[in-house]
């Protein structure tokens, strides 16, 4: 349908292709800032250490704490929320720095 057409035409787009190819690197540089504040300090990464732009950057964090790979857990004075990761996450934080990915 006409539909399927439009959405053909804007996914070739140099911007969309950018897009879509953010959407699966984002979240892993994501994970990897967790991780690395996390191995550092050993604690849950306060969410106003995080970069997140707008909806973006937050459904990015809601995408890895729904995919197990990141815990929400209350903040501390200073924060509302901290972030940990799971071992899952670790472990593809660890594989994904081995690969030289992030």
């Amino acid at each position: 349908g006409n539909f399927e057409d439009f959405v053909a035409i804007i996914r070739k787009t140099q911007t969309m292709q950018a897009l879509l190819e953010s959407l699966d690197k984002e979240p892993a540089k994501l994970l990897g800032a967790i991780c690395r504040e996390y191995e550092a300090t050993s604690r849950a990464v306060p969410d106003h250490h995080l970069h997140l732009a707008g909806y973006f950057g937050e459904a990015m964090l809601r995408a890895l704490v729904s995919a197990n790979l990141v815990t929400k857990e209350p903040g501390d004075r200073f924060s509302l929320y901290g972030y940990k990761p799971t071992e899952a996450g670790l472990k593809y934080y660890k594989d994904m720095l081995d690969e030289k990915r992030i």
